[in-house]
């Protein structure tokens, strides 16, 4: 297991500190509660996991989309800074092969935070998948000291899951 620099608490001391939109709206958790190791142990980077309650994936940072494959089920978006934030709808969401998901965005094109990435249907995932928890990472937290996570229920593009310190 990565060690973790997610805290439920900002650093006593830091440079900068980056709030970063939530891009779902649901219920925020730690990541060590997604049933997959890939995320729980931090392969796949460090920050969030979202139980979600709406149909739209948003921009949490405004950047540009970097990979997005045609399953739909999840995508990356690279910050101005180069900060890559990776966003998967629920566990191994993949083999629904693109079913229950619109894409929206577009690779290579910007956005800004708060924009429309991608349409889903819940209640498709919740009875085709056997966990709808959908991790919210920052792919490269090596630039980073800390991350503090929001852990409460969330409304998409106006509440921050998560505060990135430099």
């Amino acid at each position: 297991m990565l060690s973790s620099i997610v805290r439920p608490d900002a650093p006593k001391k830091f440079n900068k500190a980056l709030a970063v939109s939530s891009p779902l709206a649901g219920k925020i958790v730690p990541l060590v509660s997604v049933p997959n190791a890939l995320f729980n142990q931090g392969m796949y980077g460090q920050g969030v996991a979202i139980e979600p309650s709406g149909y739209q994936l948003l921009a949490p940072y405004s950047g540009v989309i970097t990979s997005f494959p045609q399953t739909g089920h999840c995508i990356t978006l690279t910050a101005k800074n180069g900060l890559r934030f990776y966003m998967q709808l629920g566990m191994d969401s993949h083999a629904m092969m693109g079913e229950g998901f619109k894409r929206v965005a577009k690779v290579g094109k910007a956005y800004k935070t708060g924009e429309v990435l991608l349409e889903f249907d819940l209640i498709k995932m919740r009875r085709a998948l056997h966990s709808t928890l959908s991790p919210f990472t920052v792919q490269n937290p090596q630039k980073l000291s800390s991350i503090q996570g929001h852990y409460y229920q969330v409304i998409a593009a106006q509440d921050v899951a998560m505060t990135l310190f430099v």
